[in-house]
């Protein structure tokens, strides 16, 4: 029977090959095979006539010969989902087999393969995204929803889209209504346009600090700090966090300063903030009385020494240039320190440093406050940490890694530092996940990424690329001999027992080595042939460690 001729297949866009069917339906041979199968695999016309399991791999015989013999008998088209090395990269199909019956015999069959590697790959993106929000729920409850700063998460256009317990307070102090805000509703009009600006910087990538006002129904003005920060994934700002200070205290605390010392004390010691008066040398000539419970000072102490003897001593230099500046310019200036209590604790405060003058221009007092932001550093560090780790894991992600893997190759092509990258997958991860659940591939996941951890150096970085796919950049080695030791030292880790959920499992890792040693290498160049030295150690058997030099 005449299927096609080779022109007629030639012109299909996926994978074609023709098979004949034996009398026993236990061999296939090669009849045809299109040309976008002899691009994407550089097969040959040599191969026609030659029975399946010559060309497979080795590893592959076994399940697809099977494929085709369910075929032949069931005389029903199916379809099975395979993997395979193209010239670039490691790629995933979908073969559908479909039977030519002849006389009540199966004597052809039809494979047409196409690639889904872009589908799998957003499954997989998928599936991740949701383990990230499971992961990360009871972090982001803490992080978030009971942070005691204002915190709301909006897009590009200032729509407010989630805001934690106390945004809604601050909220609640201008309108009672229930209605999604925007930033725009709750400043003041003439604030909008400034803000405006700054929420552009935001969205370029830069987080950006503003002052503004909130005006409530009795038109009390609440003054407000906001600070935005970009929100970055896939290295494209997708919203912006916005968190809002209340500086009201601040502000007032000036006002009664230069109206009434007597009103300034009587804020300043109702006040949980750290509220300073320095005269010209940066000495404290008055400290609130939340320094001793904040810092557990005696309030006494404290007005023998400067400012400079609370922030511990990286931060004292900058501090000073700081206070130099508010006093040549007498404007007021903004710095972050950290503080040291009685205990010698250390937490990260927010200065506001604001020189009073008196109306002849002569120099008064500079004040000083002092707001707690431990909680805030925490909220944004995290934030930054999310940015370039696998939730997961807790390694780093493809995106720190490839910003490494730079910083590495720079140093190579200047200094001729020696350096090698290790790609690692595992051996049928998806039987791991079938037999013992998706949980139980995780635990794998984060077990391997332990082990991995162990078996190198404290500089090296261990990252995960997704799935079951790790990599390893080792920068630094004095010789090859060293980057196989690693290599050695990762697969007798991996040889390890491994118990999940009181299960004995079996795990095994096929491993790609790569050590550059041309002067100058791109980052995409090192990683593909990682890619490639692992695949051809998938495909000549698993568990094993393929070594190219590029």
């Amino acid at each position: 029977m005449e299927i096609m001729n080779q022109n007629i297949i030639d012109g299909i866009q996926e994978m074609v090959f023709v098979m004949r069917v034996s009398a026993d339906a236990n061999q296939f041979f090669y009849l045809l095979i299109n040309k976008k199968a002899r691009e994407q695999l550089g097969m040959s016309n040599e191969l026609i006539g030659c029975e399946l399991r010559e060309v497979l791999a080795k590893d592959k015989v076994a399940t697809v010969v099977k494929q085709y013999q369910e075929t032949a008998i069931s005389k029903k088209p199916s379809t099975y989902e395979d993997t395979y090395y193209n010239i670039n990269s490691y790629r995933v199909s979908e073969t559908t087999l479909t039977p030519i019956i002849e006389e009540g015999k199966v004597t052809m069959i039809v494979a047409v393969t196409r690639d889904i590697t872009a589908i799998k790959k957003a499954e997989q993106q998928t599936f991740i995204s949701n383990k990230r929000l499971q992961l990360s729920r009871k972090r982001y409850k803490s992080l978030f929803d009971e942070n005691t700063d204002a915190i709301a998460y909006m897009n590009g256009k200032g729509r407010l889209i989630k805001m934690n317990k106390a945004c809604r307070q601050l909220i609640s102090l201008v309108s009672q209504s229930e209605r999604n805000y925007n930033v725009f509703d709750l400043i003041r009009p003439e604030d909008r346009e400034d803000v405006l600006t700054t929420l552009q910087q935001t969205l370029s990538g830069k987080p950006t600090v503003i002052n503004t006002s909130l005006c409530n129904g009795d038109h009390y003005q609440i003054s407000l700090q906001v600070k935005f920060i970009p929100m970055i994934m896939e290295q494209e700002v997708q919203g912006v966090y916005a968190i809002f200070k209340d500086m009201t205290t601040e502000r007032f605390a000036k006002k009664a300063l230069l109206a009434s010392e007597e009103r300034f004390r009587l804020i300043a010691e109702h006040s949980s903030d750290l509220i300073q008066l320095l005269n010209q040398q940066g000495e404290l000539v008055y400290v609130s009385p939340s320094h001793h419970k904040v810092l557990g000072y005696d309030l006494d102490n404290l007005t023998r020494i400067t400012l400079f003897d609370l922030v511990i001593p990286e931060f004292r230099q900058p501090l000073i240039e700081c206070l130099h500046v508010a006093l040549e310019h007498r404007c007021l200036q903004k710095y972050e320190a950290k503080f040291q209590d009685i205990k010698h604790n250390v937490r990260w405060f927010e200065l506001q440093l604001e020189p009073v003058f008196t109306e002849d221009g002569s120099f008064k007092h500079t004040i000083v406050v002092a707001r707690d932001i431990e909680e805030r550093k925490s909220y944004e560090e995290e934030l930054r940490r999310l940015a370039y780790h696998d939730p997961l894991t807790g390694l780093a992600n493809r995106r720190l890694f490839n910003a490494r893997l730079e910083q590495v190759i720079t140093m190579y092509e200047r200094k001729k530092n020696p350096f090698g990258v290790i790609m690692l997958d595992l051996d049928n991860f998806k039987g791991i996940n079938d037999q013992n659940g998706h949980e139980a591939g995780d635990l794998v996941i984060v077990e391997l990424g332990k082990r991995l951890k162990h078996s190198v150096r404290e500089m090296d970085t261990v990252a995960r690329l997704g799935g079951d796919e790790f990599i390893i950049l080792l920068p630094e080695l004095q010789h090859k001999s060293h980057l196989l030791n690693v290599v050695n030292r990762i697969e007798q880790a991996i040889q390890m027992p491994w118990s999940i959920k009181n299960k004995q499992t079996t795990v095994s890792v096929s491993i790609g080595v790569v050590m550059p040693e041309t002067p100058t290498r791109r980052l995409q160049d090192i990683v593909i042939k990682a890619d490639q030295a692992l695949y051809e150690a998938k495909r000549t058997g698993k568990n094993k460690a393929i070594f190219y030099s590029v």
